[in-house]
């Protein structure tokens, strides 16, 4: 997964909103286009980290679902 995000879901819309948010208000004033793109271009990067995180992750949950597993009747209990 690199490049461009081509579908961004509501949340991380969101996220992206609150990075320019939160760098304008460190400035203290409105970004100029260069300085947007570069805030942009930087979320961006962590969006794309965060779903290879999370395709990680549910990669390993399938395969521990897919480990072979053998049913055997319980042993009942002896007095």
């Amino acid at each position: 997964m690199s490049g461009r995000l081509h579908v961004v879901s509501k949340p991380e819309k969101q996220f992206l909103d609150d990075a320019v948010f939160a760098a304008e208000r460190a400035k203290g004033k409105k970004l100029s286009g260069p300085e947007k793109k570069e805030v942009l271009r930087v979320a961006r990067n962590q969006l794309l980290g965060q779903r290879e995180a999370e395709a990680a992750k549910k990669a390993r949950a399938d395969e521990r679902q897919a480990a072979e597993f053998t049913w055997s009747k319980p042993k009942p209990f002896r007095r």
